[in-house]
């Protein structure tokens, strides 16, 4: 179970400083190295959203420095943060579109900066397209071990792609069609989210879906594929890890070990 208490939980937070220390944390706590991975995660996003804005509004002085000779991994580095943001930010101040930039790189005039705008995205495991496509895809994974569970259980649903069809405004991954026992309650939607919810990651998800889903749709359940900070409860929403069967089936119990396992690093 990755249930884990708030003395170890920081612990964790203050060990793990870049994708080269995933490995050894994880073996240091005997957590998976997914879990690892989405703490860290959480605290480079984190520490992103207290420094992104006054690296944004002092955008012409890393211009100027990379203009002095500084490259974008140096430049992020030295201000903490991930070098796709980094690229963000001299691309703005360039006057350049950096959706088109980054899709032409090969027609970018300046060749250096085209070279250290390919460097920084291929070593920027956290805001990089190729980092975003893991998370998608970590998401993906999530929501079809739980598909495959709900057949498993003979118990028909429908998926958020499905209501949305229908103009539902409200998207539980999974809105069931019969209500499923777990635990003595009866639910009516699972939420699926391939993350580490500590109790800020928890509070943001209960105002941006949970209590809604609730208040639509009854009693449902939460699963933090990686876990959760130990004490983290609802009133009608069971909060579960991984474990939230007592068994699986096989072919289930390998996706979910493969999804423990997912790492960052690349």
């Amino acid at each position: 179970m990755s249930t884990i208490d708030n003395a170890t939980y920081q612990e964790i937070y203050q060990s793990v400083d870049t994708i080269d220390d995933i490995d050894r944390t994880s073996r240091k706590f005997c957590q998976p190295v997914g879990v690892i991975s989405s703490i860290l995660n959480q605290k480079v996003v984190n520490n992103v959203k207290r420094s992104i804005h006054p690296i944004q509004n002092n955008g012409y002085k890393h211009l100027h420095n990379w203009k002095q000779g500084m490259s974008i991994l140096e430049l992020a580095h030295r201000c903490n943060i991930p070098a796709t943001l980094m690229t963000s930010v001299l691309i703005k101040e360039m006057g350049f579109s950096k959706k088109y930039v980054l899709k032409h790189l090969d027609d970018i005039p300046d060749r250096r900066l085209a070279a250290e705008i390919q460097t920084a995205l291929d070593t920027d495991h956290f805001f990089s397209p190729k980092a975003h496509d893991l998370q998608f895809r970590q998401g993906q994974m999530g929501e079809e071990i739980i598909g495959k569970w709900l057949v498993d259980k003979h118990i028909p649903y429908r998926t958020e792609e499905q209501l949305r069809e229908l103009d539902m405004l409200k998207t539980p991954d999974f809105l069931l069609e019969e209500p499923l026992v777990v635990d003595g309650m009866s639910l009516q939607w699972i939420e699926s989210k391939a993350v580490f919810a500590d109790e800020r990651e928890h509070t943001r998800y209960c105002r941006k879906q949970l209590h809604d889903y609730e208040e639509q749709y009854g009693n449902g359940m939460v699963i933090y594929w990686y876990g959760h900070i130990d004490g983290i409860a609802m009133e009608e929403t069971l909060v579960r890890d991984h474990g939230f069967d007592i068994e699986f089936d096989y072919n289930i119990a390998r996706d979910i070990v493969e999804l423990l396992n997912f790492s960052l690093k690349w």
